[in-house]
C-alpha cells in the first residue's frame, strides 16, 4: 500500500491520495447508516465515532410527536453508526498508512461528516482556502521533519470532481507553519456564509492551487498545515465525506468547544 513514492510526494506536497482505500460496499452501507441521523439540511455532524455527539444530534432532529420506542430505536441506530465510524477511523490498514507517513504511532482525535447532499443548504458551502491545523495548534517538529504533527483524512463516500465540491489543495504550503487567517465560525455556520479560517490572498500568491479528483473509497490524507480549501456543489450528485484528524502519540493540543478533540486509542 505505502510506497517510498507515496512518502516523499506527501513529505514534499503535503498531501497524499490513496485510491479504493475503501471498497464501494462499505461505502454504500456507512452513508446509509449515517444519513439515518441527518437533519432536512444534513447539516455537518461533529464526532460520529462517539455516542454522545451522535446521541444529541440525532434526537434534535426528531420530531416531538415522536414516541418512545422511536426514540429508543433511534438511540440504537445511533449505537451501530458509531461502531462503523470507528471501524473506518482504526482500520488497521489505514492507521498503518498514517504511521508510515508520519514515521510515528497516531492516535485519533475528532470526526465528522460532511454530507454536502445537491439541492440542500449545504450543497453550495465552499470552504474558505484554510490550514486545519489553525484549530488543534499543534506546532511540534519530530524527527520526521513536519513541523506539526496534526493531520487529517477524508474518506470520499461517493466520486467527487469539481462540479459537485471537491478538494482544491496547495501544494508545498505545509511547509511554512501556521500562517495568519480570518477567524470564521465552522460548525452549522449562518447562511451564505463559509466555513474555514480564511487565508489572505497575499499568502495564497505564494502557492500553486490544484483542484484534486477523488473516485468512491478513495482516501486523501492533508498534513495539518497545508492550505486546502473546496468548491460549492453545483450539480445534481452529492459529496460525502467522512474526515477523521489525527495526531502523533504523545503530542499536545488544543481541545476546542465544539470538536472536543481528545486522545483516542485506535486498538
Amino acid at each position: 500500500m505505502i510506497t517510498k513514492e507515496k512518502v516523499n510526494f506527501y513529505k514534499n506536497n503535503g498531501y497524499v491520495v490513496f485510491e479504493k482505500l475503501l471498497s464501494h460496499v462499505i461505502c454504500d452501507e456507512y452513508l446509509k447508516v449515517i444519513k439515518q441521523h441527518t437533519d432536512k439540511d444534513y447539516a455537518a455532524i461533529m464526532n460520529p465515532d462517539r455516542f454522545n455527539f451522535l446521541v444529541a444530534q440525532s434526537l434534535m432532529n426528531l420530531s416531538e410527536e415522536i414516541g418512545l420506542s422511536d426514540r429508543v430505536a433511534r438511540i440504537e441506530e445511533c449505537r451501530i453508526a458509531v461502531k462503523k465510524t470507528f471501524e473506518i477511523m482504526a482500520h488497521k490498514k489505514i492507521v498503518q498508512i498514517l504511521e508510515d507517513l508520519q514515521q510515528t504511532k497516531v492516535v485519533g482525535l475528532m470526526s465528522q461528516m460532511l454530507f454536502k447532499e445537491a439541492n440542500t443548504r449545504y450543497a453550495k458551502q465552499a470552504w474558505h482556502p484554510h490550514q486545519d491545523n489553525i484549530y488543534p495548534q499543534n506546532n511540534s517538529t519530530l524527527k520526521n521533519g513536519f513541523n506539526t504533527q496534526y493531520l487529517t483524512t477524508n474518506f470520499f463516500l461517493e466520486d467527487s470532481n469539481k462540479e459537485n465540491g471537491t478538494l482544491y489543495i496547495y501544494p508545498g504550503s505545509h511547509k511554512f507553519g501556521l500562517f495568519e487567517a480570518e477567524k470564521k465560525i465552522s460548525y452549522r455556520e449562518q447562511n451564505n456564509d463559509n466555513p474555514g479560517n480564511k487565508i489572505s490572498d497575499k499568502v495564497l500568491s505564494q502557492f500553486e492551487r490544484i483542484d484534486v479528483e477523488f473516485k468512491k473509497g478513495d482516501l486523501l490524507v492533508l498534513n495539518g498545515n497545508c492550505i486546502h480549501g473546496s468548491h460549492p456543489n453545483n450539480s445534481r450528485k452529492s459529496r460525502p465525506l467522512l474526515s477523521v484528524s489525527y495526531i502523533s502519540k504523545d503530542e499536545d493540543f488544543i481541545s476546542g468547544k465544539n470538536a472536543q478533540r481528545k486522545i483516542i486509542k485506535l486498538s
